[in-house]
Order: C-alpha cells, then structure tokens, then sequence
C-alpha cells in the first residue's frame, strides 16, 4: 500500500500553491491533477481522536502506480481522527478541494459528481490545519487518470505548412538563357502524429505527404516522370508495442550487422521482442530500394525485390546491459535492377543469403571494450537479359565468401597524477577488417577485396588533448597477377590546446588564444607491375600526400578574432612523374562583433596560392567579404554579405576579379495564433547581384565584363 511521508512540520500560514475554494459542484476541477484528496470535516462519533499537535498520516486506497477513471471515486485513511480544533486540507495540483471532502470516521472520499478527473498525470497535497490557522504538510501523492476515451495517453499532432519560393525577375546572360525567367514554385507539406496508450498497450502512427508544384520536383518524378503525381506520400509509419514486444508497418530500419544489413532503410514491416532481459528477437522484411507514394503501401508487392533479415540477441550479463552481448543474425535478400525513387537507372540484378555473429564485451568501469564479428555470405548475380540482350555472356558462378571485423578499446589512464602535476589520460582503440574478395550482400555498403588495419591513441595532460591515428589498407589479396595491387597508409595529428586553461587562469584574458594543430600524412602506391595488363612503370602510382592545418582564436566581451592557416603538398614519385607534384597555402582570418542585441557584423579576409612545380606556375586568390545579420523589428530580419575576389590564373593568362553582393529582407507574421519558437508565417525577399570581370594578359577584343543579377521572393506560411 503507498504511503504518505509526513514531511519536516515547518509551518506557514499559507501553501505554496494557489488555492481555490470549491464548492460540491466545483471540487472535481481540483481533484482532475492529483487521485486522492481529504477533505475538511469534523470527526464523525466514534473516531478515535489524539491530542491536537500529534501526527497524522494518510494513506490512499487507490495504486498511485495505475490509472483510474476519471468518475471514479477516490479514498484514503487517516491515522487517526481529527481532533475538534483541527482540519484537513487537500490541494489538488493548485487547487484548494477541501470542501468537498466525505469523512466516515477515518475514511475520507471523494466522489466527482459534477465534474471529472482530470485526465493525464498530477499530485494531490494533504496538509493538516491547525487552531491557530498553521498549515503542516502531512504527505502527497502521485495521481492518474484516464482520458474521456479510457486512454492513459492521446496525442494527435496534425501540421500543413506552405511554402513558395519564386523568382521575380533576373539579367540573363543572352548566350546561354534559363529554361524559366520568373516562376512561382509551391510545396504543401501534410504530417500527422499520433500516439494513444492503455493498459501497456502503445500504438504511434506518423506520416507526411508533400506537393510540389513543378513536376521536375515532384517526388516520383525520376520514377513516373510527368506521370508523377503532384500529391504524394512520403514517409509513414504505424507502430503497435506492448511490454517489450512491437510491431511497426511503413518506413523502418532493418538490420544492425556491420558487414550484412545495417541500419537499411525502406518501407515493409519490423518486428521486436524481448525474452526477459537476457534474449531478444528482431526481423524485418523490407523492399530492395527506397520506396514513396501511394501505392505499394507495404512494400512487400514484389517477391523478387525484397530484403529479410533476423537478429536473435543474447545479453549474457543481463545484470549489466551490454556488458557481455552476442547476436547471431541472418539474412535472405533478392534485388531487381530498379534504383531509388530519385533517379531512373538500370542496374543489376543482385540475390544473397548470409549469416554473422558479433560479440560485444566490455568490463565494469568500461575500460576494456571489445566488438567484433564475422560474415559468411553467398551472393548470386543471375543473367539479366534485358541488360544482355543478344550479346553471349559467360554466366557469373554463385561465390560465397567471409568478411570479418574486430575492435579492441583500451583506457589505460584516466586522471592519474603524477606528484601535483595535471591530470593524465590515455586511451587507445585498435581496429582490423578483412573482406574477401567477391564478398557482397544485396545492399550492403562493405567495399570487397580490402583489408584495412588502424590504431587511435588520445589523450589529454590537463588542458591539453591530442589524438593521433595510424592505418593501412590494401587490396587484391588472393594477389592475382594481371590486378595492380593498392596500398595506402595514413598518419595523423590532431591537438587542441587553451593557453588561458594551461596557464591556470581562471578568467581567460583576450591576449591569450585557444590553439588547435591538425597534420596528416598519405601514401598511396602499387606494388610491382601487373602482368599481362600492358602497364608501365610509369602508371603505377606512388603519391605522398601531407596537409597541416591551425587555427587560433582570441575571445574578448563584444569581439571574437580568429586566423587559419593550411598547407598541403602533393609529392609524385612514380617514374616520370617525380616533377607533377603541387603546394597549396591558405591564410584566412574573420573577425566578428558580438554583444550587440539584434546586430551581428563580421569581417573575412583570405589568401591562397597554388603552385605547379611541373609548370612552375603558381596560381593566387585573393578575397575580402563583409557580412551583416541585424533583427531590425521583433519579426523583421536584415540580412546582407559583399564580397570582393581578385585572381591571377598562369594557365589561362589572365586576372579574374569577381563581386558578389546579396541582401535579403525577412518579414514574419501571427496569422492568427502564436507559435512557440517562431511565427505562423515569414516572407522574404532577396536580391543577388554577380559581377565578373576577365582582365587578359593579351587584350582580347570583344572580352566585357559579365554582370548578373536576380530578384527572389517566397513565403513560408504553418496553417496548422
């Protein structure tokens, strides 16, 4: 039975709460927040009655933990009875309900004739009045109640929003003129969400339908072409779930296999359920592409392009979610030569049937971690005579193949000192993959023929944190001779550093910068000369690449000043190619206003040099821009960028200075309510204006100067 807590007898003359006297008719508007209320009444004849100062303790008789109706009636137990100076008081939520109360002996009801409970979840508060009018909390207690519908929740969301973005009108340059000058274009957005729940059971539903005006937009248009419908359907789902087994219908996720199906995205249905807390299931069965619009509403309709996939899931430490988890998952897909709804294109036709398992491990302080896994899978690549046609093609032979993966995570320190120096940390995290060659499952994103082995270490000495990361890769691994074999390696240095925080100065002073340092170096090469392949020497890569890159940053009250630099060199040494290699360098800084309510100015500055050591040419950008937010009224936006780029091309043989203005003035409206966050409607107006001109080295008759320009307008109106 739930107990009220009587809580420490500090005394006030009034609650914290706002209270409302109500009267039998009125009282059920109080009790809506919380289920139980007492009442003020004088003990009836026969209630046992102890001194006035002594303590009281109610005890409701409904479960706080399960809803009720909203008619039915609520009791609880006093105790003991009221002495005759003495008086309950119960504040249902912020409402006084007292006088409303039946008390029978040590019983007090109350019955919600004239009104109902108030539906969803409250509180009601007891407080025992004493003679000299001080209020004592003797205890609360949570409430729920059912809604009109017997439903523990009801929420419907429905939302219809408009928009157009248009083109008022435009200088075209005459050589080559857009398909539209001036055009409206709209797009009607419909959603719907819903969730209702009662006794454990849970069932959501949510969807969106969109129109679009233009038929190249339209949603099928790739698919159906003006045949495309201008309303269309573009995502919903239906989900049903009880404890902890569910059932959904529409756009689901299927699979969580690294190397199978993972995370796949599409309409058809998915099933969950848990066998206590250490075994659960999942399946699903979905279509072989990405699927919208009205028909095919389970994406089920066609057997041969269809993907299913199961997860059976052990927690073998179910006391510690996660701690020791191994799954066993298989799958069975079948995929026609039909691409997504964006595109028309004709692709192959793709079966597969595989099965993994992964493990997950890791220890109680999460210290060692470990995840890895393994795949078998057989893939099928049948004869697609519509691809074929009358040409003889030698039939592809069913492979099956394995793919693996592993990841070993260590903390080896975490916080240790040494003396009273700063805080230390170390981590690392170890990685390997290997894919066979011919490895494939019907849409899976796991590259075949690859192997790739790679090692991360961070860590942090007080304010400083690094990170550096090694990795290799290679490919052809059953090493065919007439195959070029690839090899990469990557080295990497990422660190970060507040001089403020290093130092120990609590309040940073704007003279001292917070730093970062990235550095990454990538080899890419061959190894020996595929036979048979007519290559040489020469086109056999070997490339080394490095780019380093900082950054510093200087923070003040109403400024903020930052500088970027970034090099990266292309270094060539394949034979006849050592002299193609290339340098680029890039200083840039911006300097922002801040502190300044509704106005934010900022400033850009860049410089960029390109040099051809094969050419010995080097190519330069320079580019200076002003940008501009200001919040002129409460919903009246400003919002303007200039911008000024001066180039000298070598292989071209001229200079290049190119001006690019725009501004954009927003409105914003209350139609006719309130909208948390924002208003119902905003319109805009924007005008872009281009001007490049091309200054030859040689003067070129007839060379002008390019000036384009467009005004746009739009609108972006929530009706509901």
């Amino acid at each position: 039975m739930f107990r009220f807590v009587r809580s420490n007898p500090t005394t006030s003359r009034s609650p914290a709460v706002r209270r409302r006297r109500v009267d039998s008719g009125v009282l059920l508007t109080a009790l809506l927040v919380t289920l139980g209320s007492p009442a003020t009444a004088q003990p009836s004849a026969g209630a046992s009655v102890s001194g006035p100062d002594s303590v009281i303790v109610v005890r409701p008789r409904w479960s706080p933990d399960r809803f009720v109706a909203n008619r039915s009636a609520l009791e609880f137990e006093l105790s003991r009875g009221l002495a005759p100076s003495e008086r309950l008081a119960v504040v249902v939520g912020a409402t006084d309900v007292s006088a409303a109360l039946e008390v029978v002996g040590t019983v007090v009801r109350y019955r919600p004739v004239g009104w109902r409970l108030p539906a969803g979840e409250s509180e009601v508060t007891v407080y025992l009045v004493r003679a000299d009018g001080t209020w004592v909390e003797s205890g609360r207690a949570p409430l729920k109640v059912l809604n009109r519908l017997g439903l523990e929740r009801a929420r419907v969301l429905p939302s219809v929003d408009l928009s157009s973005a248009g083109q008022v009108d435009q200088r075209i340059d005459p050589t080559a003129p857009p398909p539209r000058r001036t055009f409206q274009d709209l797009t009607l957005r419909i959603g719907l969400e819903n969730t209702l729940a009662r006794d454990g059971w849970a069932v959501s539903a949510q969807g969106n339908a969109v129109g679009v005006s233009l038929e190249t937009q339209r949603l099928r248009w790739g698919e159906r072409a003006m045949a495309a419908p201008a309303v269309d359907l573009a995502d919903y789902r239906i989900e049903v779930a009880r404890g902890g087994a569910r059932v959904a219908m529409g756009n689901v996720t299927a699979g969580s296999h690294r190397l199978l199906l993972n995370g796949f995205g599409s309409r058809g249905l998915s099933a969950g359920v848990a066998f206590g807390p250490s075994v659960a299931l999942e399946a699903a069965v979905v279509n072989g592409s990405s699927v919208v619009g009205w028909s095919n509403l389970a994406g089920l309709a066609d057997a041969d392009h269809r993907i299913a996939v199961g997860t059976l899931r052990f927690e073998l430490a179910p006391k510690r979610p996660g701690g020791l988890r191994f799954g066993v998952t298989g799958l069975d897909g079948s995929v026609r030569p039909t691409s997504g709804y964006t595109q028309g294109a004709a692709t192959d036709a793709e079966q597969s049937r595989g099965v993994g398992v992964e493990l997950a491990a890791s220890d109680a302080r999460d210290r060692v971690r470990f995840s890895g896994g393994i795949a078998r899978s057989r893939f099928v690549n049948p004869g697609d005579p519509l691809l074929f046609g009358d040409t003889a093609i030698v039939a592809v032979r069913p492979a099956t193949r394995t793919a693996r993966f592993g990841e070993l995570g260590l903390r080896l320190l975490d916080g240790w000192r040494l003396g009273g120096g700063p805080p230390v940390s170390l981590g690392a995290t170890a990685r390997h993959e290997r894919v066979d060659p011919l490895f494939r499952s019907v849409a899976g994103s796991v590259q075949s023929d690859v192997r790739q082995d790679a090692l991360d270490v961070t860590g942090a000495v007080g304010a400083l944190s690094w990170q550096a990361s090694f990795s290799s890769g290679r490919d052809n691994l059953d090493r065919i001779a007439s195959i070029l074999t690839s090899r990469t390696r990557t080295r990497s240095l990422n660190a970060s550093l507040p001089l403020a925080a290093l130092l120990g100065v609590a309040a940073a002073p704007w003279y001292l910068p917070a730093l970062t340092y990235t550095w990454q170096r990538t080899r890419q090469w061959g190894e020996g000369l595929p036979a048979n392949g007519d290559f040489s020497a020469s086109h056999v890569p070997d490339q080394w690449s490095t780019s380093q890159s900082g950054s510093a940053t200087w923070s003040a009250v109403r400024w903020n000043l930052a500088y970027r630099w970034n090099q990266s060199f292309q270094d060539n040494r394949q034979p006849g190619r050592e002299a193609a290699d290339f340098r680029g360098i890039v200083h840039a800084a911006s300097l922002a206003l801040t502190g300044f309510p509704g106005f934010s100015p900022s400033l850009d500055a860049s410089v960029e040099r390109q040099k051809s050591f094969e050419s010995a040419r080097t190519q330069r950008t320079e580019r200076l821009g002003v940008s501009i937010q200001a919040q002129v009224f409460r919903a009246t936006a400003l919002s303007g960028s200039v911008s000024q780029a001066w180039g000298f091309d070598p292989f071209a043989d001229q200079r290049t200075r190119n001006t690019e203005f725009q501004v954009e003035l927003s409105q914003g409206l209350d139609l006719y309510r309130r909208i948390e966050g924002g208003n119902q409607a905003r319109f805009y107006l924007r005008y872009a204006r281009t001007r490049a001109a091309f200054l030859p080295l040689v003067p070129t008759p007839g060379l002008v100067t390019q000036v384009l320009w467009t005004l746009n307008a739009g609108a972006s109106i929530r009706l509901y």
